[in-house]
C-alpha cells in the first residue's frame, strides 16, 4: 500500500505541474472556477483578464483573476494564489483517480491462492 500512495501521490503531482498548462495556455477562464474562495459577498462576478504587453524582450502575458460588484465595485484577486488553488485541486483529483483505479483493479483481479490447485493451498504440518 504505502509504494501504491506514492506512485499515486507523484503521478498526481507530476500531472499537477502538467495541468497548469491548461488554467495559462489553453483555458484561463478555468480561475474562475476558484470566484468562491477569492471574491467577497460585495464583488461576487469573477472576471479574468488578460493583459498583453509588447517590449524589446517580446510578448509578455498577464492574466489577473478581478471580482466586480453590481455598481462596478472591483477588487484584483491576482493569479497566483487562484493557480495555487487550481494547481492543489488538479493533484487531488488525479491522485484520488489513480488511487481508485488501482484499488478496483486490485480488487477484480483474482489472488494467488485461487489459482493454485487445491492440493497446494496448503502446506504439510512440519
Amino acid at each position: 500500500m504505502p509504494r501504491l500512495l506514492v506512485t499515486a501521490v507523484s503521478t498526481g503531482v507530476s500531472a499537477g505541474f502538467f495541468s497548469t498548462l491548461v488554467p495559462v495556455a489553453l483555458w484561463p477562464g478555468e480561475a474562475k472556477l476558484t470566484a468562491p474562495l477569492f471574491c467577497s459577498a460585495t464583488t461576487p462576478e469573477p472576471f479574468v483578464v488578460s493583459d498583453t504587453f509588447h517590449d524589446s524582450e517580446g510578448t509578455s502575458t498577464n492574466y489577473t483573476l478581478y471580482c466586480v460588484g453590481e455598481r462596478g465595485a472591483l477588487t484584483n484577486e491576482g493569479f497566483a494564489l487562484p493557480m495555487l488553488v487550481l494547481f492543489t485541486a488538479h493533484v487531488l483529483i488525479i491522485t484520488t483517480l489513480i488511487l481508485l483505479v488501482t484499488l478496483v483493479r486490485r480488487a477484480r483481479s483474482p489472488r494467488d491462492s485461487d489459482t493454485l490447485p487445491a492440493d497446494c493451498r496448503e502446506y504439510p504440518p512440519l
